[in-house]
């Protein structure tokens, strides 16, 4: 796989490639907004130069993704909502077409009580709504799946196929983007091979492999089928190191593009260099030890006779 890591825009969208450069990356997700914020940045000539710039310049020459508003929900039922988010998306699409930014991952949204056919239908009509009005644009729109924590919807691939299936005749346009930490938490256990294997035999029955132009990798605080999005560093959480090594190793996904998203270690340590080499030390390793949420608890040992007391 194509490792990276998704990387700060303080100081300019520019300086995340730099970021990326000293993290080795091969690969980089950003923001080009204020993720919690309706508001539409434009983009100035000069900032679109200094972005393309320095991707030209960039030794890892990996592709990029943008993470789109987190505030957008396209199934919502208050109208007001609904617009905003067909326009939040729609203007991200824009922005990173001029930025020359690959795929813009994006959640879905949560009905909030519509229900999960009428949210699914609503989904769909957004996406109709925004890829019609998206022609000539080149970066692809990829959905993520989620964790299914409340009423989201996107925890289970036939949701996100039916969404697809919906979007109109621009749909061939749409991707996915596959979240490790989410899958686990929706109940997709990809510790086994049996449970990862089964997994992607969905996902290719389902959605098509050509539909995978992304993921986020992800280890996870919230135990299996918790449906709680709790991002934890690579190897620390519930999953281990095994589903990251069954990743790293699979030829299938040798060219997808898949970023780590994590707050940084602290002020000092900001970057994610150690992230990025532990994923790389996967690639052609033996399989490491399962996590230790999977390993059998150790017999109790027999308890020490003391010695006898004397009678007498």
């Amino acid at each position: 796989m194509i490792f990276g890591a998704h990387e700060s825009v303080a100081g300019g969208l520019h300086r995340a490639i730099a970021l990326a450069g000293e993290d080795r990356c091969e690969a980089m997700q950003i923001f080009t907004k204020v993720s919690g914020q309706w508001r539409e940045p434009a983009l100035g000539a000069d900032q679109i130069a200094a972005f393309r710039a320095a991707r030209a310049a960039w030794a890892g020459a990996g592709r990029t993704l943008a993470h789109a508003s987190y505030l957008i929900n396209l199934c919502a039922d208050d109208a007001s909502i609904l617009e905003r988010s067909r326009e939040a998306l729609f203007q991200e699409l824009a922005r990173c077409d001029a930025l020359g930014i690959d795929f813009v991952v994006f959640h879905p949204g949560a009905h909030r009580g519509l229900g999960e056919e009428a949210g699914l239908d609503r989904i769909g009509e957004s996406l109709a709504t925004v890829l019609a009005r998206a022609k000539g644009l080149r970066a692809t729109l990829c959905i993520e799946n989620m964790a299914g924590q409340g009423t989201t919807l996107g925890d289970r691939l036939d949701q996100i196929a039916a969404m697809i299936e919906r979007a109109g005749p621009e749909r061939a346009r749409l991707g996915v983007c596959i979240d490790t930490q989410h899958a686990f938490a929706a109940g997709h256990d990809l510790r086994s091979e049996a449970g990862y294997e089964r997994f992607w035999a969905d996902f290719d029955r389902l959605l098509g492999r050509d539909r995978l132009r992304c993921m986020h990798v992800n280890d996870s605080k919230a135990a299996l089928g918790q449906r709680l999005d709790r991002h934890e560093r690579i190897g620390d959480g519930e999953m281990g190191l095994v589903p990251f090594w069954r990743l790293a190793n699979d030829p299938r996904l040798a060219d997808v593009p898949a970023v780590i998203e994590l707050p940084p270690l602290s002020k000092e340590r900001r970057g994610y260099a150690e992230e990025i080499d532990r994923l790389r030390r996967l690639r052609g390793a033996a399989e490491p030890p399962p996590a230790p949420s999977q390993r059998a608890p150790e017999a109790p040992r027999p308890a020490r006779r003391g010695p006898r007391a004397r009678r007498g």
